[in-house]
């Protein structure tokens, strides 16, 4: 049986989604016979605990009764695998709680989906779903990920950007420079934040200084578009990795508002489903020209950046021109987009089966690489008087 460490929670301002969309993938593991499901909730003072109490997706009405209830614990290299270590460490007590043998980073945002915890994986060494350091570090920010996808000749909408601490002392010159190189209306995005948490859209100057001040209170860097009128949001999702992807049917979420927010996204009336409970029309009723070409570039998009798992991908197609736009990567998605894949003729076990798989092949890969050079070139130095 493979012990499989689902890990959610932590410090972004998505830390409830998180939490639901862990327990809807650790309900359906429950049920796969091959794993042993070991939580790992990081609490918002980021603090590990693992422990049966964390399966039951009702206790985490009280965050202070799950603390209470689970174990605190660290996570520490094992030969094969990773172990979690009781914390703190008891005298006289043997201090392995459990061991996984695969990580499931299921923690939307900072922390979780920026390349942070991907680094933490890097170094326990052992598998885990999703994308690896850097994909998940240029699908997080709006900014790096626009950067590399114009370089790739990938279409994205144009757009400006600047550091918060400049705009304190620059604000005129870079609402100057904007209306310069941009049209109204514009979009205010902090660049590392998901859910649309932070975005703004500014029809005039005074809403444009508004929406900035507002946006660089989540991020150090503040990105700035074009806003297309009359837009539609169109999602795609991409499963697997460089060497064996699929794609999902697309989806157009549905919303009253001029771009989708946080309250679309997840606020449902009292609903606790996610991202799967939001109101889409699934297929979407695009022409068979957008769709192809949505498809190409999700496709696309996804290899150029190494990403792996189970991607989201939104689209923005322009009223005017028809053209399609990559807006921005959910690379650990609400739901993680099961209901994109249900649609597709997939189920949500077959989901979770194939980012196992591509989990294991990425792994596979890293272990034939060359890390290190088997000549200890100290052995024969002379290392005296180094360290004068």
């Amino acid at each position: 049986m493979i012990n499989i460490g689902v890990i959610f929670g932590g410090t972004s301002v998505e830390h409830e989604v998180s939490i639901i969309t862990a327990q809807q993938a650790i309900a359906q593991l429950l049920d796969m016979p091959a794993y042993k499901v070991v939580p790992i909730y990081i609490s918002k003072q980021n603090r590990w605990y693992t422990g049966d109490y964390l399966l039951e997706v009702e206790h985490f009405k009280d965050l202070n009764k799950v603390m209470a209830n689970g174990t605190r614990v660290q996570a520490v290299k094992g030969e094969r695998n990773a172990y979690l270590i009781a914390d703190p460490v008891k005298r006289f007590k043997n201090p392995i709680v459990d061991y996984i043998d695969i990580a499931f980073p299921a923690i939307h945002g900072t922390g979780g989906e920026d390349g942070s915890l991907q680094g933490l994986l890097e170094h326990l060494d052992i598998p885990y779903l999703g994308c690896n350091v850097l994909s998940a570090a240029m699908t997080m920010d709006k900014i790096a990920s626009k950067l590399f996808l114009q370089s790739s000749g990938i279409r994205v909408v144009e757009g400006e950007w600047f550091y918060s601490h400049h705009w304190l002392s620059f604000q005129n010159d870079i609402v100057d420079d904007l209306e310069k190189k941009l049209k109204y209306p514009m979009i205010v995005k902090p660049a590392d934040i998901g859910s649309s948490v932070g975005v703004k859209p500014a029809k005039n100057r005074i809403e444009l200084v508004e929406a900035i001040d507002f946006a660089r209170f989540y991020s150090t860097r503040i990105l700035v578009e074009r806003m297309l009128v009359g837009m539609r949001e169109i999602n795609i999702s991409v499963l697997g990795d460089s060497e064996r992807l699929e794609l999902s049917v697309c989806e157009e979420p549905i919303t009253s508002s001029d771009f989708l927010t946080y309250e679309d996204k997840y606020v449902n009336e009292g609903s606790s489903k996610g991202m799967s409970s939001a109101k889409r029309q699934i297929p979407a009723n695009i022409t068979p020209d957008n769709k192809r070409e949505i498809e190409r570039m999700a496709a696309e998009a996804f290899i150029a950046l190494d990403c792996a798992g189970v991607t989201r991908i939104d689209f923005m197609i322009e009223k005017n021109t028809g053209l399609p736009y990559i807006n921005e990567f959910n690379t650990v998605p609400g739901s993680l987009s099961f209901y994109l894949w249900e649609a597709t003729g997939k189920s949500f076990k077959q989901m979770l089966e194939a980012m196992i798989d591509a989990a294991f092949r990425g792994y596979r890969r890293k272990e034939g690489l060359t890390r290190s050079n088997t000549i200890n070139i100290l052995s024969t130095a002379d290392l005296k008087g180094i360290k004068k």
